[in-house]
């Protein structure tokens, strides 16, 4: 006999009626909409789970029901849940040229779901909709740049975002800037240094740097500076896209050893020292002056005029 009044939730039927009749031959129906899906089912001890995965079409873009029913016995239990089935495609990020030479104008897009709103660099579209765009001149510092077209969709009150990047190369001569290739260097001889010189250009540069033609100068390899590493060196970047050169100057200094300054910091220590006790032997000798100057007078009974002392030399 059935229940009187509400009837309990799916768990706490199966429950009762596990006494009866065991879980396992429940029976289970999925549908969505007219459509009835196909499910695997997990058992527990007094309860189960069905699943099925469906593959929304075009045709079935827009609000579904999903219904699901429970039976076992004489005995069912049947849900009903509201699904938006929804097509979003990942937004597209189209470049004129994908790799261009320098100075020459690209045209960047960024195309979504006609429902959609982009963002083109994080710059929303001038009129919102599904489309945005810029034009810019490549340049140097444009190589590797990453454009990324951002796309929004609201779905059943909730806001679904998608989102695509590609990446810009611009191909460009050798340069040789000097914060990244110093043109003078100045090192104490015997000391251990790495010649820096960094050369940009797409494609990558090759880099020589070379005094009197012949004598290459290790760029990026430590070394122990002697006099031979010492003049001026031309370097020269090439490639494909053409060549630029500068000239590096390397200077070697010669500074005293330890021995010599412990020398010189000695005689400096000495010299003080002795200007020091004479200064003393000076000033003790004039005050001692003095005070027999005075006791003479005193001696005499003359008068005693003040006498200034003069400023040691």
């Amino acid at each position: 006999m059935a229940p009187s009044g509400p009837r309990p939730a799916l768990p706490a039927l199966l429950v009762l009626l596990a006494a009866l009749l065991p879980v396992s031959e429940a029976q289970v129906h999925l549908a969505l909409g007219d459509q009835k899906l196909n499910h695997t089912i997990t058992y527990g001890f007094d309860s189960l789970s069905a699943k099925a995965s469906v593959k929304g079409t075009a045709e079935e873009e827009g609000t579904q029901r999903l219904f699901c029913a429970v039976i076992l016995g004489n005995q069912s239990q049947e849900t009903r849940k509201t699904v938006t089935v929804y097509s979003f495609p990942v937004p597209k990020v189209i470049l004129s040229e994908p790799e261009v030479s320098e100075g020459t104008e690209v045209i960047v897009k960024c195309e979504a779901h006609p429902r959609a709103m982009v963002m083109l660099n994080g710059v929303p579209a001038q009129t919102l909709g599904p489309r945005a765009q810029l034009r810019l001149k490549a340049r140097p510092e444009d190589d590797g740049r990453n454009f990324s077209c951002s796309a929004t969709l609201e779905v059943a009150g909730q806001v679904v975002h998608k989102n695509q990047t590609r990446e810009l190369r611009v191909l460009y001569g050798p340069q040789l800037d000097e914060k990244d290739c110093p043109r003078n260097w100045t090192w104490p001889e015997n000391s251990q240094q790495t010649p820096t010189c960094q050369a940009w250009g797409n494609p990558s540069p090759q880099l020589k740097c070379l005094k009197d033609g012949t004598l290459a100068l290790p760029i990026g390899k430590s070394v122990t500076v002697t006099r031979d590493l010492a003049g001026t060196y031309l370097c020269r970047a090439t490639s494909t896209r053409g060549e630029v050169t500068c000239e590096v100057t390397v200077n070697v200094v010669n500074l005293p050893s330890p021995q010599y300054v412990m020398v010189i910091i000695a005689l400096v220590v000495t010299a003080a020292v002795l200007g020091t006790a004479g200064i003393a032997i000076y000033l003790y000798n004039r005050q001692r002056k003095i005070r027999k100057y005075r006791l003479q007078q005193a001696q005499n009974g003359t008068p005693m005029k003040p006498i200034t002392q003069a400023t040691p030399p």
